[in-house]
């Protein structure tokens, strides 16, 4: 198997191997090497401003926190007072959903209901000869064994 390599195959920094190259490579298609070179070198300079704005703006936003902590200290205002808050306004939130509404509605609806069956179940179940019989014979149960103590 012979390994024949192109000039460009042989080490050049710019060769078009990864996906990254081959999307370099569409943008350079057409300009000369002094221009490719030129192209490179203004987005390098152009990186290196982003990456120095990044770090600034990383800086100011470090600033800000540390000075809105030492305001909320001097205010008082603890982390678990501002959780507890977020808490109390979010659980507000809910309960002021339209949703959150919808369905407490809908549970004393089925909560109404089953208190009308079961009210029904147990008036007629008190109400039994077999339930009375059996509550009497406890009762008379209940009653000796007290007695015999």
């Amino acid at each position: 198997m012979s390994t024949a390599t192109t000039p460009a195959a042989e080490g050049s920094p710019y060769d078009i191997t990864s996906p990254t190259d081959s999307v370099i490579g569409a943008d350079f298609q057409g300009l000369t090497a002094e221009e490719q070179e030129r192209q490179r070198e203004e987005w390098k300079a152009e990186l290196k401003k982003t990456e120095e704005e990044i770090l600034t703006l990383k800086q100011v936003l470090t600033a800000k926190e540390r000075h809105a902590a030492g305001l909320k200290r001097r205010l008082g205002i603890t982390a678990w007072r501002e959780f507890s808050e977020d808490m109390t306004q979010g659980l507000k939130n809910l309960q002021d959903s339209a949703t959150y509404k919808r369905t407490a509605e809908n549970l004393q609806f089925a909560k109404d209901i089953a208190k009308e069956k079961t009210s029904g179940i147990v008036t007629g179940i008190a109400a039994s000869g077999y339930f009375q019989s059996m509550s009497s014979k406890m009762s008379e149960a209940y009653g000796a064994a007290k007695t015999k103590m």
